[in-house]
């Protein structure tokens, strides 16, 4: 018989990987008051017994989702673990790299004493490591070939750990080394235990680096103690902020959200959607206006495709008139005042629908839209205009995608494709509006958190008219209020 758990998952197991999916997205804010249990469960809408439950099995590597046999009891130190004795001198990470598949934690003897008043906040940050790891998806990897990983000889312990000369604990997870996942969250687990009672312990940039990959499998971390950190690997922007946001996934295999990360903000593009990108990226900087031709070869050229797949994609978005086709290939659209009016009214009418659905939605469903506002205050306070607009689109997606609402869902994405080309043909600059677009964000998260579902359409309504009025501003005709106030009713 299968080890596949059946039926409907045990509430405690779904409450974990929620809280991972907070912790592991908090960045160096974890150790803040913000991320108090009591708080957490408010943000989630479970219990704060079972989120304080969360945080230990977390913490500790117990029972992660899918690999509830053989694991050590929730705090047991794995065999290896518990021969290093706690006696011995407190730890800080010294490294932690993901060259897929593996991931190597190392760390080493701590060189800062233990801070007073720091305990509970370093604890917090150990969970937010774990959390990483356990919404990371890295239990299913599998090893892309053989060869050597051009780093020091170890000796692996039973526990999926290795211990380097100097008896410096490295936790090492290797899809070929026989160890299993359980056996590395365990590891880790305890290393993180036995770190000094201190923030220097576990840094905060490397807890914004992990909060920035925790929605891509931690690809790309290799984070050292003492390491330059590129800026954009390190800025609160770049933990927060997604530019960009993908279809909603829908049934066929590879789109199952049922994993421990399932409650992250989806990142993965279609090449449509990366060429869509690249379009409209291309449209700003050369100053394109509607009817200048777009050729498929440059493109081709600066992403690094073929022609041809370039020529396709192009194609599919003039299907969705996100393109013009002229007699020489393709071309910037027109963008007129009643095309704007039709885009925004269909939008808003597609958002009353989803909105109504959320409201009743249980409130652990807005985990995502509460990062994505997290990104929409960020990109206010430190990044341009442009990256607050995008962001805001992001967090009306991640609305959208928490109602359950399939087909609306995948309806308001191809809404939204048209608003970011409508902005970017016509040059939109935000900048005027930028107070009034995170306003409007936390009121309507908040009175759909709330179940105040006809104050949120209020606010949603508000929020279409403003966008509308501002787009219009900038559009060839002059607005047609006739119009709007028929098709907005």
């Amino acid at each position: 018989m299968s080890d596949v758990p059946r039926g409907r998952p045990r509430i405690q197991e779904t409450a974990d990987d929620i809280v991972a999916s907070v912790l592991a997205t908090a960045g160096a804010r974890v150790g803040t008051s913000d991320f108090s249990t009591r708080r957490v469960a408010a943000l989630t809408g479970l219990s704060q017994p079972v989120v304080a439950r969360s945080f230990a099995r977390i913490r500790t590597g117990g029972s992660p989702p899918g690999h509830a046999a053989g694991v050590p009891r929730e705090g047991t130190p794995p065999p290896r673990a518990a021969a290093l004795s706690r006696a011995s001198p407190p730890l800080e990470l010294a490294e932690f790299r993901v060259a897929f598949p593996r991931i190597r934690i190392r760390f080493r003897p701590a060189a800062s004493p233990a801070a007073p008043g720091e305990a509970r906040a370093a604890q917090r940050r150990a969970a937010a490591v774990m959390a990483a790891l356990w919404v990371s998806g890295a239990a299913d990897w599998r090893a892309a070939g053989t060869g050597t990983t051009g780093e020091a000889p170890t000796t692996r312990a039973a526990d999926g750990s290795s211990v380097r000369a100097g008896e410096e604990p490295e936790a090492l997870w290797d899809p070929d080394g026989g160890g299993t996942w359980p056996e590395f969250l365990a590891a880790a687990g305890h290393a993180l235990q036995r770190c000094a009672p201190s923030l220097e312990a576990i840094p905060g940039d490397l807890l914004r680096l992990l909060a920035s990959r925790a929605g891509r499998g931690l690809h790309g971390v290799d984070w050292r103690r003492g390491m330059a950190r590129k800026r954009a690997a390190n800025s609160e922007s770049d933990v927060l902020a997604v530019p960009e946001f993908p279809a909603p996934q829908q049934g066929p295999p590879g789109t199952d959200r049922r994993g421990p990360g399932r409650w992250l903000p989806r990142q993965q593009l279609s090449v449509t959607e990366q060429i869509a990108i690249a379009l409209r990226k291309e449209i700003m900087n050369a100053g394109f206006r509607a009817g200048d031709r777009i050729s498929p070869a440059p493109l081709a050229a600066h992403m690094g495709l073929p022609a041809g797949t370039v020529r396709s994609a192009m194609g599919r978005l003039a299907d969705d008139g996100l393109l013009a086709v002229t007699t020489r290939g393709f071309g910037v659209p027109a963008v007129t005042g009643a095309d704007v009016i039709d885009l925004y009214a269909a939008r808003l009418h597609v958002g009353m629908v989803l909105i109504r659905a959320l409201a009743a939605r249980p409130r652990h469903h807005l985990l995502p839209a509460r990062l994505a506002l997290r990104a929409v205050e960020a990109a206010a306070a430190q990044g341009t205009s442009a990256d607050v607009d995008q962001a805001d689109l992001h967090f009306q997606q991640e609305l959208a995608d928490a109602s359950g609402l399939g087909q609306s869902s995948r309806s308001f994405h191809a809404l939204t494709l048209r608003v970011r080309m409508f902005i970017s043909v016509l040059q939109l600059d935000y900048s005027p509006a930028v107070d009034r677009i995170v306003s409007d964000d936390r009121r309507l998260l908040a009175a759909v958190a709330a179940g105040r579902t006809e104050e949120a359409l209020r606010v949603w309504r508000g929020k279409l008219d403003n966008a509308v009025r501002h787009m219009s501003a900038l559009s060839p005709e002059s607005f047609d209020a006739d119009l709007w106030e028929r098709l907005s009713r």
